[in-house]
């Protein structure tokens, strides 16, 4: 019976003598023998947590030590126990942790840098690096004879901080598939687009689409961050934490700027056509946006964030936002949000700012509809640059992308004369 069960019996007969009438022989007889056996289960269960609580006390100090050892071959049913270890064995490291604090402190050691604390690995972070190292060879070719390698973890932190600073390129839809990939592009719907057509009756014409294929290979792009040599000293967070800002800072310019550059490729980007200029020199008006907005096309693929205008900021407020109405009253509206780079709206589309714009170009469309794929990365190398002793890191990713419908987007170019 469970401890539940016995309380419940010893509950029933109390209840049942809760007149005040003597229980009789047997009964008292069966309620001694509950308590007696509620006791015992009492006291097995506050021995097992006693035991557990020092067993769990005494693998933390371990780990503090750097004594902690991974298991990684106990079967699951007895995952609480290690043949050949006196008594039960509790492995409570945190391995993602010290997987990155073994990339730091190799980064470090690489580069020269003087982290508080020593950049000797403990047999935990030894373990993990060497776990995680043993556990991506298995999947990716190109880091199977790489001797430190950048934490997940740490890969989607830097993503995420470029994806919060670069515009565009933090907008679009992106994939991780390693090797050559192909998207199919949707140019055109040649015939047999939805129509209306009588009850019961067919189509009058069966949809024909025009694709191509656009094969990705991958680009570099590359960054540098620099570290004086009166800086290399440093605690093992703060290093780790200059890293991953900077080399995000450093990255997100140029992701953003190549996503731009495939966005205005002939091949890899916006249609020909969907390339336009204002009506007058120097001057934009509603005309003007309504056009560029009236050129774009999805084909029925899904694009869930909608029509995006970016702009860089001299753009915005010295030309969108000085589109009038007849009263006067500018169509675009200042909107405070969440988010420092949504400037505002106009004729209900929601306004970014993006500095890799050039001055006086407007783009709008559907970043969903632009496939970008990161074959690897992102990565970071260090180095000491000569003479100087500057400590340097080399931030990387293998990048591409390509505008799955052509005309998805649309530039507008004011122009200057």
């Amino acid at each position: 019976m469970t401890l539940e069960e016995l309380l419940n019996d010893l509950q029933a007969l109390v209840d049942q003598y809760s007149d005040g009438t003597e229980p009789t022989e047997e009964d008292a007889a069966r309620m001694a023998e509950l308590t007696d056996q509620i006791n015992e289960r009492t006291a097995q269960t506050a021995q097992a947590a006693q035991a557990r609580n020092a067993a769990v006390a005494n693998a933390r100090a371990a780990i503090d030590a750097g004594r902690a050892q991974r298991v990684d071959s106990v079967p699951l049913a007895r995952s609480a126990n290690v043949t050949g270890a006196s008594g039960a064995v509790y492995d409570v490291t945190d391995y993602d942790a010290a997987e990155r604090r073994a990339w730091v402190k190799g980064l470090a050691e690489r580069s020269g840098i003087q982290l508080v604390g020593g950049t000797a690995l403990t047999d935990a972070e030894r373990a993990a690096q060497r776990h995680a190292i043993e556990q991506r060879a298995e999947f990716t070719m190109t880091t199977a004879n790489t001797e430190s390698l950048v934490p997940v973890a740490v890969q989607k932190e830097i993503i995420s901080l470029i994806d919060n600073t670069a515009v565009f390129f933090g907008d679009i839809s992106r994939t991780n598939m390693s090797g050559q990939v192909e998207f199919p592009r949707h140019k055109s719907i040649t015939a047999g687009d939805a129509a209306k057509t009588k009850e019961g009756e067919a189509p009058t014409d069966v949809e024909q689409n025009d694709f191509d294929n656009v094969p990705l290979v991958g680009e570099e792009i590359k960054k540098t961050v620099e570290m004086s040599r009166k800086m290399a000293t440093q605690s093992l967070s703060g290093f780790e934490q200059y890293i991953i800002t900077e080399v995000s800072a450093r990255l997100s310019v140029a992701c953003n700027a190549f996503a731009h550059e495939k966005l205005g490729d002939a091949k890899y980007g916006m249609a020909a056509a969907n390339k336009i200029q204002t009506a007058a020199a120097k001057s934009l008006t509603k005309a003007d946006m309504v056009k560029m907005l009236s050129l774009l096309r999805t084909y029925g693929n899904a694009a869930a964030k909608g029509i995006i205008i970016y702009a860089n900021n001299s753009t915005i407020w010295n030309q969108i936002a000085m589109i009038e109405d007849t009263t006067g009253r500018s169509y675009f509206v200042n909107e405070a949000t969440d988010d420092p780079i949504v400037q505002g709206r106009i004729f209900g589309k929601v306004v970014k700012q993006d500095d890799s714009i050039a001055d006086g170009v407007i783009k709008a469309g559907f970043p969903d509809l632009f496939k970008g794929n990161i074959f690897d990365g992102p990565d970071v190398t260090p180095y000491v640059q000569p003479r100087t002793q500057k400590r340097c890191f080399d931030g990387y990713v293998l990048f591409d992308g390509v505008l799955a419908v052509p005309e998805a987007f649309a530039q507008l170019t004011i122009k200057s004369a």
